[in-house]
């Protein structure tokens, strides 16, 4: 749909030049009427073809800026016999599965969960033209959500695994050194946490700018009935969470 965004104004464009260069033609030749009218009808259909190029920038900011690209796909299980302990299923984007080095599902512990990534966006003008911002999933952690006080400052620990090795050339930090001259706007950290439990499920998507964590509606139903005992979803069975989300299927706005 993006191209006819520029279609037609190249189009219109055409044919306000061809009308131009007649109408030019006719007063060459002292036809002053046809020549007016062409030049007319030539400086209408290049107003046109601005008007429509504009336009069609206007509308793909909104879209590329609300545009999502799936991450990763998370899933919890709890470890019997064990308090907020959770055998973690993680498939990346790609569908590698993410194991520890002697094969083995993570664990992760506590009651929330955190995923992060290194994220490279570009200036407006070049994110328009279809540079999305680049990312790399950086880790995975579990912990207590209320781990900290409000009167000080307080330790914490937390337990997780990283996602990435940074092996051969260090973009992010080429990044953060050159990235001006090569149409970089920012480089950052983008993190975001949900709830942890047994058959929690997560979609994990990249905007252009932030990670976001959406629970599946099974594990919706889940975090309420954890909230509110004896909640249940009536058109989400409590202990079926969706586990087939199509990659394909998580691009495009909110």
């Amino acid at each position: 749909m993006g191209l006819i965004w520029w279609i037609l104004p190249a189009i219109a464009a055409v044919i306000g030049l061809m009308l131009l260069f007649a109408g030019f033609g006719k007063l060459a030749k002292l036809k002053a009427g046809s020549g007016f009218f062409r030049l007319v009808f030539g400086v209408g259909f290049l107003g046109l073809a601005g008007v429509v190029a504009f336009a069609g920038l206007n509308l793909q900011t909104y879209k590329r800026l609300t545009k999502e690209r799936y991450a990763a796909n998370i899933k919890f299980a709890a470890l019997p016999g064990e308090d907020n302990a959770y055998a973690l299923d993680m498939t990346l984007s790609d569908g590698t599965k993410l194991v520890q080095a002697d094969g083995t599902q993570p664990v992760l512990r506590g009651n929330q969960f955190e995923v992060g990534a290194q994220v490279i966006k570009f200036k407006p003008m070049a994110n328009m033209l279809g540079y999305d911002s680049i990312y790399r999933l950086d880790y995975i952690e579990g912990r207590m959500s209320r781990r900290f006080t409000t009167t000080e400052v307080t330790e914490a620990t937390t337990n997780g695994i990283a996602l990435a090795e940074n092996p051969g050339l260090d973009v992010y930090t080429l990044a953060e050194k050159q990235g001006g001259r090569f149409g970089i706007d920012a480089d950052y950290g983008s993190a975001t946490y949900q709830p942890m439990g047994d058959k929690f499920e997560y979609v994990v998507n990249i905007s252009q700018d932030a990670l976001i964590a959406r629970p599946t509606e099974g594990t919706k139903t889940l975090i309420q009935r954890q909230k509110y005992p004896g909640y249940s979803s009536v058109s989400t069975p409590v202990d079926t969470p969706d586990t087939d989300v199509p990659p394909g299927d998580l691009e495009g706005g909110q």
